[in-house]
């Protein structure tokens, strides 16, 4: 490898451990329909997948449904889960190294654009990326296929083979082979290892600083 000179990353699960805030704002939105569930853990699975989709897939929500779901996920997150996280130890590191190098940094999230930009400001690595790519609150950008290939149509002129998604998921995975880009996975995110290998990612990387070897 190491011959990577765009490099793309996801944000929940793989520069940032955003858990709590994401988890807790979900089990708020999941009570206004009379759903409890007290173990967060349970429910990881809303990290990475567009918030619509995961509702109607896990509880049979209707879209109109989802959609509601979604405006009482951010009656909470908008102003309190939204700063509940920061970041993997040595991601700034990380970045850092990769600005040394002249690579060209992205951000490439299915969380929309705003909140994102808020959330790598209050994590302090807002200067580190070049561009910065999220979905539409009620646009056409929805998932993370969507959002790269927003993305890249900005970037302009960028060689695909020299282009490369990290995220933690398997959408990450997909979506990078969706546009034709290469990805590698994380492993210390919320995704499952063994699915991202069998949709095709590079490379594994154990911790963000693994990262600086892969690309």
């Amino acid at each position: 490898m190491n011959n990577y000179n765009v490099i793309i990353f996801d944000l929940d699960g793989t520069l940032s451990n955003s858990k709590e805030g994401i988890t807790k704002s979900v089990q708020y939105a999941l009570s206004k329909f009379g759903i409890e569930e007290p173990d967060l853990d349970k429910l990881e699975h809303f990290i990475g997948p567009p918030l619509v989709d995961e509702l109607m897939k896990s509880y049979d929500f209707t879209r109109e449904q989802a959609l509601e779901g979604v405006e009482f996920y951010r009656e909470r997150y908008t102003p309190i889960g939204i700063y509940e996280t920061s970041l993997y130890e040595k991601v700034e590191q990380l970045l850092i190294s990769l600005k040394e190098k002249g690579k060209i940094i992205a951000l490439a999230t299915s969380k929309p654009l705003g909140m994102a930009k808020e959330v790598i400001k209050y994590l302090h690595i807002e200067q580190y990326f070049d561009y910065v790519m999220g979905a539409d609150l009620n646009g056409p950008i929805h998932n993370k296929n969507d959002v790269l290939l927003a993305l890249l149509n900005e970037i302009n002129s960028v060689d695909k083979h020299e282009t490369v998604m990290i995220g933690d998921t398997i959408f990450d995975i997909e979506g990078a082979n969706s546009v034709g880009i290469d990805s590698i996975g994380v492993s210390y995110g919320y995704g499952v290892v063994e699915e991202m290998k069998e949709k095709g990612a590079k490379a594994i990387a154990d911790t963000p600083i693994e990262l600086l070897d892969l690309v």
